[in-house]
């Protein structure tokens, strides 16, 4: 075993890199033929530093065959795409291998994609026939530890609740804040919860004083969540701040489906735009900035789309 295998295995059983790609591809014909787009919203630093008209050589894990080496390259077009090329000879295992997966069951599959270190990025088909679902995939503690969140069994019923909530290709954000408040409504959430009686604020939910703000909008609102919660423990005795928020990976499939709906409904002169929405990784960035200022136990937690992955473990990473 080489040095770079070492490497490798380490990297993909270590905690999510919050610096390395991540997302989930929507599949379609093109993800056969040639390759995949990276969203905007799914950049890091690294892939942003690739101007146009150039490229970088990358390896592809999947399934259990070695890697196949391809490119990310930034078109030379107006949006300036940044996409996974692989429609050469020397990468026809890659593209044989997607379509023997998917099948005639691309539509609502999902390619998830995760850089596992430094340019080198594993494929995990996700099937919609699995019956893919939400699910809290990371949670970042702040003024509590591992052991005493597990005691909540609050935290418990959120989690059932998510996982009630299936992925749809036609669910918007708003598709989904629905049908989480709804699932935390018959578990016995109270909804819209005043903070300070005499102010408008309002928390999504709360439940034996643990507070829950779901946050699937724009990111520059959700600074107003921590006051909330803050507000809570000083007038309503809040025990715990929870922060729901999608990853990056989840975040970007909404913003990626959102655009094909509008193209698909509506006749635009301009593309249509969609940034700025909340991520799990802008706030657990941002938390340990910020935490001086909170003296309660405040919880941020990742809401990705779970399904039964088939990947089976590649032959670098089992070594």
């Amino acid at each position: 075993m080489d040095i770079k295998t070492v490497f490798l295995k380490d990297s993909y059983q270590m905690s999510q890199n919050l610096y390395n790609v991540k997302f989930l591809h929507p599949i379609g014909a093109s993800t056969f033929k040639y390759g995949v787009t990276i969203p905007v919203e799914a950049q890091t630093e690294r892939m942003r530093a690739i101007e146009k008209g150039c490229k970088v050589a990358v390896n592809i894990l999947f399934g259990t065959e070695e890697p196949v080496m391809a490119e990310i390259r930034r078109l030379n077009n107006n949006p300036g795409h940044l996409q996974f090329r692989y429609e050469n000879k020397s990468q026809e295992r890659l593209r044989r291998y997607l379509s023997g997966i998917f099948g005639s069951t691309e539509r609502g599959s999902l390619l998830e994609i995760e850089e596992v270190i430094p340019f080198t990025f594993l494929f995990k088909p996700i099937l919609k026939n699995t019956k893919p679902s939400l699910q809290i995939s990371d949670m970042l503690l702040h003024r509590l530890e591992q052991k005493e969140i597990e005691r909540f069994a609050e935290i418990s019923q959120i989690k059932e609740s998510l996982a009630t909530v299936e992925y749809g290709t036609r669910f918007s954000q708003s598709d989904y804040n629905s049908r989480i408040h709804e699932g935390l409504t018959l578990k016995g959430w109270n909804r819209e919860q005043k903070v300070v009686e005499e102010l408008g604020l309002k928390c999504d939910f709360e439940k034996n004083g643990i507070w829950v703000e779901v946050e699937f909008g724009n990111a520059r609102s959700y600074y107003q969540d921590y006051v909330k919660f803050m507000l809570a423990k000083k007038y309503r005795n809040a025990r715990l701040g929870l922060l729901l928020c999608p990853t990056t990976s989840f975040a970007s499939l909404l913003c990626e489906l959102g655009r094909q709906r509008a193209r698909e409904n509506v006749v635009r002169e301009r593309q249509p735009t969609y940034s700025g929405m909340m991520s799990y990784e802008k706030a657990a960035r941002e938390l340990p900035f910020l935490g001086f200022m909170f003296d309660m136990p405040i919880v941020v937690a990742g809401v990705e789309i779970s399904g039964q992955s088939l990947f089976q473990g590649n032959a670098v990473l089992g070594q």
